[in-house]
């Protein structure tokens, strides 16, 4: 005697199995989306980490290229160089954050050496100091246009975004 089955009986069956298969499917790829989500926020974060480094980086170099250009530190440029740079002890490093501190303090000098050197009652001597170690603070200023990539190289590499 062959055993009968109710059509309707084995499709309501299909019907369960297939519905109980499809809840981890969509677990899995609703667990796949999660995942792409957080690789994309993460690139986003490193992507807003480089550009506002890149900020730090951009000032640093606008700010020697106007001295070496002009031979002198005008005070809006030191201002702006200070806005711009602000942060760079917790967006890039303690390191960075001397080196900008050490940019500010080599302008100082060279204002001052230039103030000092317009003095009418200097003598031969003096001048001839000043003038020397003015001449060493330009030197420095310029050889600043290898120093800062160099510096800043490791924290705008760009291969981990």
């Amino acid at each position: 005697m062959a055993v009968q089955s109710n059509p309707q009986s084995t499709w309501l069956t299909v019907v369960q199995v297939g519905a109980a298969a499809l809840s981890p499917v969509i677990a899995v790829v609703g667990g796949w989306i999660a995942w792409q989500q957080v690789r994309i926020n993460r690139n986003k974060l490193k992507l807003d980490r480089f550009d506002r480094r890149f900020e730090i980086y951009e000032a640093a170099m606008s700010f020697v290229a106007s001295i070496v250009t002009h031979g002198s530190v005008r005070e809006e440029w030191r201002g702006e160089f200070q806005l711009k740079s602000r942060g760079a002890l917790f967006l890039v490093s303690k390191e960075i954050d001397q080196y900008v501190e050490e940019l500010l303090k080599m302008s100082n000098r060279l204002v001052y050496l230039t103030i000092q050197l317009q003095t009418p009652l200097l003598t031969d001597a003096k001048r001839e100091e000043l003038g020397s170690e003015l001449t060493n603070v330009h030197a420095w200023f310029h050889d600043q246009w290898k120093i800062i990539p160099e510096k800043f190289a490791p924290y705008l590499a760009v291969d981990d975004i």
